[in-house]
């Protein structure tokens, strides 16, 4: 039996498990399942399938902690307002978070679905030019962007939305923007879309301490990693949340992404431009005031160069030159 038929079986018998627990116990609102990293839960008409997998560096620790306490409270006040028949996962990116809910890694969660490791690009740790590990098989968004899209266990006619938190560069992390990174988002953008995942973005405060190697070597490289994570979310029909300079308010964020996932991604074509409708409306108010003003200098130089002909009331306007 060859490698795809092996996968295909595992899919299979996958598949049969998912169907014996949702007729055993179906999800609903008063029903919460919660095993390993996995929430299941609502009774909506709308299956939702999200992935929250989160970057397992040290500087990412206080999001995780926080994501994890919020979690529960937000889930229960979005299923109010947005209903679904929910299963959330969380899952770190090769790693994990002790004592939150991010405790199984993505690749791990993969694997156990009978997916070969070879057919997944998460990597192994790795030194950088400088010989030491920066953890940054532990950043790789990009990446497990692409293995989740394409292996996770979505269920059939399920919405499928990826919700991925990070603080540096998307590829092996790092503060500056470099070639192989914007490549590798486009890969991740091209198999979202194939896959019909709608991505969420999320970048956190950055370490900035001076013992960080990785820290962002000036504000206008930090603005260009926060350009890829906007565009990996906007390309896949999903939203970026950037906050490198404030402290999200995950429980408002994760109640945003589950309505918006029950709609289909939106994707923008690679040459539609965008209506300038809304920004025209946004200036109304200084173009009128422009308008004004222009109409207050012409009205003051007719009455200069027609001073003397306006003084003339006896003359017919219709024989005036002005």
């Amino acid at each position: 039996m060859n490698e795809n038929s092996d996968f295909s079986f595992e899919n299979k018998n996958n598949k049969i498990k998912d169907q014996l627990m949702s007729q055993m116990l179906p999800p609903s609102s008063s029903n919460n399942l919660t095993y390993g990293s996995q929430v299941v839960t609502g009774d909506g008409m709308i299956a939702l399938d999200l992935v929250v997998v989160i970057d397992t560096s040290g500087s990412m620790s206080d999001e995780s902690s926080d994501l994890s306490k919020e979690v529960d409270d937000a889930i229960q006040a979005a299923l109010e307002k947005c209903p679904s028949k929910l299963r959330v996962t969380f899952l770190g990116i090769e790693g994990t978070w002790d004592d939150t809910k991010f405790d199984q890694s993505a690749s791990d969660y993969l694997k156990a679905l009978g997916v070969p490791e070879n057919r997944l690009q998460a990597r192994n740790p790795f030194k950088e030019a400088d010989g030491r590990d920066h953890a940054g098989n532990k950043e790789d968004l990009c990446r497990a962007v692409i293995d989740l899209s394409k292996y996770f266990d979505w269920r059939d006619g399920a919405r499928r939305a990826i919700f991925v938190l990070g603080d540096e560069g998307m590829e092996g992390g790092g503060g500056v923007l470099t070639n192989d990174a914007v490549r590798k988002n486009d890969e991740a953008i091209s198999v979202a879309q194939n896959e019909k995942v709608k991505v969420y973005t999320y970048q956190g405060t950055p370490d900035d301490k001076i013992t960080n190697l990785d820290r962002f070597p000036s504000i206008a490289d930090r603005d260009s990693i926060t350009k890829e994570y906007e565009r990996l979310a906007k390309q896949t029909g999903g939203r970026s949340y950037i906050y490198t300079t404030g402290i999200a308010q995950f429980s408002l964020v994760l109640q945003e992404i589950l309505c918006d996932s029950l709609t289909l991604p939106n994707i923008p074509k690679p040459d539609e431009k965008t209506s300038n409708c809304s920004q025209i409306c946004a200036q109304l108010t200084s173009i009128i005031s422009t308008v004004n003003t222009l109409a207050g200098i012409i009205n003051k130089t007719i009455d200069s160069c027609c001073k003397e002909e306006w003084s003339n009331h006896h003359i017919p306007a219709k024989d005036r030159d002005c």
